[in-house]
C-alpha cells in the first residue's frame, strides 16, 4: 500500500524545537550492522524508552481543585516495566543480536526540568534521562539499529525528538519505532519523524525479521511483513502483513512450540534496581525489599471497545498456558522480583483459566496488583448468576465475551469464589473498569451494559474489600460516538449524564472502594473511534491525549468543561485529603 505524501494532522507542540532530520528516504540497510556480521560479530541493537513529559498548568477556573486551594494541575508521572521492548529484545537476542535496553524515564526518574512553555501558564515538564545522558549511552554502545518504544500518543513528541537526536549523532544509524501510537498512526508517523521504519502491531517476530533484513547481505525490506517506511519520493509504503498476530493455542501446541513464538521475557536485559521504589503506578507496595515488575499471563482482548487500541495492537485474547506462566514466574523471582503488576489486557476472559493463574502466583509467593483493568461486566454476570443470565436476550447471552463466564457458572464458580481465590493468590489491589453509569455510553462504544448495574457493582466492591483487596475504580467521561446510521446525530454524552457517573463513583466509595480514578475519553490512533473523533480534537499531542486532559470539544461542552467534571469526580468521590495526597505523591493514594 502506498500513501502519497500524507499530511500530518496532529503533531507535537509548535513551541518545541523543530526537528532537523525530516523527510529523508528510509535507510534500507544498516551498513555498520552488515559489516559487523561479515566479521562474525553480532550486530548491535539499542532499545530505548524515550524520556517522558507531562503538563503542569493552572487549575481550571471554578474547579474543585481551586476550591481546595490547589492552583496547579499536574498530569501524573506514568511509566512501567517496558514489556513490549522485553518481548522483542528477547527474540532478537535469541536470534543472535547484541541487545541493550535503556528505560529512560526510570533511569532518570528524579530528574525533572522545564522543556516547553505552552502558553497561558502551562508548561511541558520532562522527566528521565536528558539529551546529554542519552547521547553518552548511544555513543558508548555504538549501535547499528536503534528502536524507540512509543506506547502513548501523548509521548510521540518525545519519541520523534529522540530519533532526531540519534540522527544528529550518526545519520547512518537505522531508527525504528513501534507500539500503540505508531501502529495506529503509521501513515503519519513515518513522514512526521526521522524514524526509518515503523513496526506495526504485534512485533515479536516482525522486529527480528526487520533486523535480519537490515543486517544480512542482500536482505529484502519489502519481504518483512507489517512494517512501514518512506521511499525516496516521499511516499509511505506499508508491507503486507502475512499474519498480524501469533496463533498461540495451549490446547493444541506443546510448551516448546509456544516458547518458540513467545520466549520468556529476559528480565536480565533490564536494570532491575530501577524498579525498587516503595510506590508503583497503582500505589504503595506491600514489600520493602526487592523489585516490582509488570508481567502478563495472557495477551490480547476480544471485547472490541471502540475507544481502545488493544484489539488493534495486541490482537485477540490468547492464553500462553499455565506451564508457560509457571516458568515465567520462576525466572523473574530469580531476578529479585518480589511483587508484580498483572498487565493482562483481559485477565478474566476465561475465569477458570484465571483461577489457575492465581494458584501459580501463590506458589511463587508473589503479591500482586491487577492493573490492566478487570472486566466488570464479567464479574457482574458471574455475581448475578444463571437466574439473571436466563433473563438476558438471546443476542446478548450469545455475546462471545460471556461464553467462558457462562461455562464457569455451569462449573459451579461464583463471583465470591473468584475473589477469594484472588486474595488467596496474593492479590492486594485491583483496577476495576467501571467506566460509566450510562448504558447508552457503554453500548454505543461496544461495551456491555452490565457495567452500569450499580447495585451488583456495589456488592462486588464489598466482596473485594471483605477479602482485603483494595479497589481502584476507573471511570470514563465525555463519550463522543458516531451516529448509528447515516444522517443521524452523533452520540455526545451530556454533562448531566457525566454527573450520573460522578454519583456512581461516590456511591461505590460508600461500598468500600479505595479510590475513584476518572479518565477522559480520548481519541487514540488505530481505534474504531479515531477517524470520527479526531474531527473534535482541540489540542496537539503534547498537551492532550493523556486521559487526564480533555482532547475533544463539542457543541454541548468545551474541553475545560470536561476537565472540571473530572476534577469534580476526583474531589467528590475521594475527598480533599486523598486528592491532596495524590497531588503531593504523584501516584494514586492507595496504601497496601
Amino acid at each position: 500500500m502506498l500513501i502519497e505524501n500524507p499530511t500530518v494532522t496532529f503533531s507535537s507542540a509548535p513551541q518545541r524545537r523543530p526537528l532537523r532530520h525530516l523527510g529523508r528516504p528510509s535507510l534500507r540497510t544498516s551498513v555498520s550492522g552488515t559489516r559487523r556480521r561479515a566479521r562474525g560479530e553480532a550486530p548491535r541493537v539499542l532499545l530505548l524508552v524515550p524520556s517522558y513529559t507531562r503538563v503542569v498548568e493552572p487549575s481550571p477556573e471554578r474547579s474543585s481543585f481551586r476550591a481546595l486551594g490547589l492552583d496547579t494541575f499536574e498530569v501524573m508521572k506514568r511509566a512501567g516495566t517496558p514489556i513490549g521492548l522485553l518481548r522483542i529484545a528477547t527474540n532478537a537476542r535469541l536470534s543472535g543480536f547484541d541487545v541493550k535496553i535503556v528505560d529512560s524515564p526510570f533511569a532518570g526518574w528524579e530528574q525533572e526540568r522545564h522543556l516547553v512553555d505552552l502558553g497561558g501558564g502551562s508548561n511541558l515538564v520532562r522527566y528521565g534521562l536528558d539529551d546529554a545522558q542519552l547521547r553518552a549511552v548511544i555513543e558508548e554502545y555504538e549501535p547499528d539499529v536503534i528502536g524507540v518504544q512509543c506506547i502513548y500518543t501523548v509521548q510521540w513528541g518525545n519519541a520523534r525528538a529522540l530519533a532526531d537526536l540519534v540522527k544528529d549523532i550518526d545519520p547512518s544509524i537505522v531508527t525504528v519505532t513501534g507500539g500503540a501510537h505508531p501502529s495506529g498512526d503509521w501513515r503519519y508517523s513515518v513522514p512526521d519523524s526521522p524514524f526509518d521504519h515503523v513496526v506495526i502491531n504485534e512485533a515479536d517476530q516482525t522486529f527480528t525479521a526487520l533486523l535480519q533484513a537490515l543486517t544480512e547481505e542482500g536482505g529484502d525490506i519489502d519481504a518483512v511483513p507489517g512494517i512501514a517506511y518512506r521511499r525516496a519520493d516521499g511516499a509511505v509504503v506499508r508491507t503486507t502483513a502475512s499474519s498480524p498476530y501469533m496463533r498461540i493455542l495451549p490446547k493444541r501446541q506443546g510448551l516448546d512450540q509456544r516458547l518458540a513464538m513467545m520466549p520468556l521475557p529476559d528480565f536480565g536485559l533490564l536494570d532491575m534496581s530501577q524498579y525498587e521504589q516503595a510506590y508503583h503506578s497503582s500505589g504503595k507496595r506491600v514489600r520493602a525489599h526487592g523489585s516490582w515488575a509488570q508481567i502478563f499471563s495472557t495477551i490480547g482482548c476480544n471485547v472490541g471497545c471502540d475507544f481502545c487500541y488493544i484489539p488493534m495492537v495486541n490482537g485477540p485474547w490468547r492464553a500462553l498456558g499455565t506451564d508457560w506462566f509457571d516458568l515465567h514466574l520462576g525466572e523473574i523471582t530469580k531476578r529479585g522480583v518480589t511483587e508484580v503488576l498483572i498487565e493482562d489486557d483481559h485477565l478474566l476472559h476465561d475465569p477458570l483459566y484465571a483461577m489457575r493463574v492465581f494458584e501459580l502466583l501463590r506458589k511463587h509467593d508473589l503479591p500482586w496488583v491487577e492493573e490492566g483493568g478487570l472486566s466488570l461486566f464479567n464479574l457482574v454476570l458471574l455475581h448475578l448468576g444463571e437466574s439473571f443470565a436466563a433473563t438476558m436476550a438471546e443476542s446478548e447471552r450469545r455475546n462471545p465475551n460471556f461464553r467462558n463466564v457462562l461455562a464457569a457458572m455451569r462449573d459451579g464458580l461464583t463471583c465470591r469464589d473468584l475473589i477469594r481465590a484472588m486474595a488467596d493468590g496474593g492479590c492486594y489491589s485491583v483496577y476495576l473498569a467501571v467506566e460509566s453509569a450510562n448504558e447508552d455510553s457503554l453500548e454505543q462504544s461496544g461495551k456491555p451494559r452490565l457495567n452500569a448495574f450499580q447495585q451488583a457493582t456495589g456488592e462486588i466492591v464489598e466482596m473485594f474489600t471483605e477479602y482485603g483487596i483494595q479497589v481502584t475504580g476507573g471511570f470514563m467521561l465525555g463519550f463522543v460516538n458516531p451516529p448509528e446510521r447515516p444522517g443521524a446525530e452523533p452520540y455526545v454524552e451530556s454533562l448531566e449524564q457525566i454527573e450520573k457517573t460522578i454519583d456512581y463513583a461516590v456511591t461505590l466509595m460508600g461500598h468500600g472502594m479505595a479510590y475513584a480514578n476518572p479518565f477522559i475519553v480520548t481519541p487514540l490512533p488505530g481505534t474504531k473511534m479515531w477517524d470520527f473523533q479526531k474531527d473534535y480534537v482541540v489540542r496537539h499531542y503534547d498537551n492532550g491525549w493523556s486521559h487526564e486532559k480533555a482532547t475533544m470539544a463539542t457543541e454541548q461542552w468545551s474541553a475545560e468543561d470536561i476537565e472540571r467534571m473530572r476534577l469534580e469526580l476526583l474531589v467528590r468521590a475521594n475527598g480533599a485529603e486523598k486528592v491532596t495526597e495524590m497531588v503531593r505523591r504523584g501516584t494514586w493514594p492507595v496504601d497496601a
